[in-house]
């Protein structure tokens, strides 16, 4: 055998393609339907059966299981999900994504491709490059990614015919059902796709490299495989998303068990009770029977199973706000003390974040994740403010907790500010300009040392004045003023430049916000 007749690469470019055509067709379908499709997941799952229907359908349409697993993880953690509905929806999930495997049997192996798709990539392409409206641009991304799909297809369909006529599987074909399981899980997991996993199974087995006995098996390792991306969707998810992303993760683990017992069942009633004898429709009637099976089986129980997941992980929530946390809101003086000590850090948080949009600092999280945790953080301190509002307060003690959430709010749009030039920072920081790039380095200069004088304000609030803050916003308004002045002369020095003015201007203004902002946040916090 030569490897070097082995077409590879052809596998590997058909998945490609077939993987970015799925990326296509679900990118434009939620441009599409954003707001219909969330609408239709919040009104249509109000009973059981009506969220593994709805679960099929909008899978069946997405094509792709993992992309809605990880939305109703969103919902349910966003509280626009139960539970239960939930979990119903991730199991029609499971029926929808078998269309894929419909659509190929029926299509994918029967057509030329070749002629049959490329008006299609003609029309689509054109159709990204030269229509302006935005919902014809995501129609013509859709045709693109439907007939990506089916190229990707072709390639892998004739990739292993070559891989067929080199390569001898004999030596695995009496080897136990279980490897096939196991080679399953561990593609599908790599690849993150069921649907992609159905097509390089239903390839295999046209070109005769697996039989259908051991594509059952592949099948039922594909699906288990594919729980990966609900298991990644719970790293530091909120309970609900993890009951959600596990509840996927116990039913496709006993749907599993319940084919791999029941297999033999499976195949007796496709062959010989309903007669299919095309093994490629085989496959994919198997594919659909065993999750139909496991979701008639569980949905009768699926209250029992809620209470289940409810049982096992825990509903306490991990706290960011730790100070408070530990606080009675009852107890009015100790909640504002604790609610103090809970400034400084905010403060600190939105300037470590601030750093981070800077680059003055490096962070394991994107400064989205950092963004949005801020965000959760205020959350917290605001219901611990409402719960604080309940009691009998005096006049002192309501004035100084609303200067405490003042100050929380500032130092938040302090990053929200940073946060909306985040792309102008970046294409300062990739200026080919010598020039351009001396004012990032400026502006990260002036920035480090307004970062440094604020936190040793914040770590000595306790005798920091009015004075030192006053001190402070003059010092950084002077940094405004010269780096305006320097936009100025660059537009002198430069009389064409790819650099955006107007843009440049709007950054060093949004900065100087945000700093007035932090400034304000700790004027807030030592106000007494």
């Amino acid at each position: 055998m030569e490897y070097q007749d082995i077409q590879i690469w052809a596998v590997l470019a058909g998945l490609g393609l077939f993987l970015f055509g799925m990326f296509m067709l679900e990118e434009s379908l939620k441009n599409l339907a954003g707001r219909t499709f969330k609408k239709f997941l919040r009104t249509h799952t109000n009973n059981s059966l009506k969220a593994v229907l709805s679960g099929t359908l909008i899978t069946g349409v997405l094509q792709s299981s993992s992309m809605v697993s990880l939305l109703v993880m969103s919902f349910a953690g966003a509280g626009i999900l139960g539970l239960k509905n939930g979990i119903g929806i991730i199991l029609g999930a499971n029926l929808g994504t078998t269309l894929t495997g419909w659509i190929v049997s029926w299509l994918g192996f029967k057509l030329d491709i070749g002629a049959v798709i490329l008006p299609f990539i003609a029309i689509g392409g054109l159709g990204i490059i030269f229509l302006k409206s935005e919902k014809l641009s995501n129609i013509s991304k859709l045709l693109m990614g439907f007939s990506f799909m089916f190229l990707g297809l072709n390639y892998m369909k004739n990739g292993f015919a070559e891989f067929a006529e080199h390569i001898d599987f004999s030596f695995i074909t009496d080897k136990h059902p279980l490897l096939f399981v196991a080679f399953g899980v561990l593609l599908s997991a790599s690849i993150q796709s069921s649907s992609a996993s159905m097509m390089i199974f239903l390839s295999s087995l046209a070109a005769g490299v697996i039989t259908l006995n051991q594509g059952f098996y592949l099948v039922i390792g594909g699906d288990l495989g594919t729980t990966i991306t609900a298991i990644i969707g719970t790293i530091n998810a909120n309970s609900i998303k993890k009951k959600v992303g596990w509840s996927q993760v116990l039913f496709n683990v006993f749907n599993v068990m319940l084919a791999l017992s029941f297999v033999k069942g499976y195949a007796y009633l496709i062959k010989d009770i309903l007669k299919i004898q095309e093994d490629l429709f085989a496959l994919v009637v198997f594919h659909s029977i065993m999750n139909l099976v496991g979701i008639i089986l569980l949905l009768p129980f699926l209250n029992q199973f809620a209470k289940l997941l409810n049982k096992v992980i825990s509903s306490k929530e991990k706290k960011i706000a730790k100070k408070i946390e530990l606080a009675d809101s009852k107890e009015t003086h100790a909640g504002i003390a604790a609610l103090e000590q809970e400034c400084v850090d905010f403060i600190q948080k939105a300037i470590a974040l601030n750093q981070h949009f800077l680059k003055l600092v490096t962070q394991t999280q994107t400064v989205d994740e950092v963004y949005f945790n801020l965000k959760q953080y205020e959350t917290e301190i605001v219901r611990f403010y409402v719960a604080l509002q309940q009691n009998q307060l005096s006049e002192e003690e309501a004035n100084r907790i609303n200067q405490l959430v003042a100050s929380f709010r500032n130092a938040t749009l302090s990053s929200k500010d940073l946060k909306d030039i985040k792309h102008n920072l970046d294409d300062l920081n990739k200026s080919a300009e010598d020039q351009f790039f001396s004012l990032y380095k400026e502006v990260k200069k002036n920035q480090k040392q307004f970062y440094s004088e604020l936190i040793a304000l914040i770590e000595h609030f306790s005798v920091s004045s009015y004075i030192d803050i006053e001190q402070l916003n003059q010092i950084q308004t002077g940094y405004y003023q010269d780096e305006v002045a320097e936009i100025y002369e660059l537009i002198k020095e430069s009389k064409e430049s790819e650099t955006d003015i107007p843009s440049l201007l709007n950054m060093v203004r949004e900065i100087n916000n945000s700093n007035e902002s932090l400034l304000r946040a700790v004027n807030n916090l030592i106000a007494k």
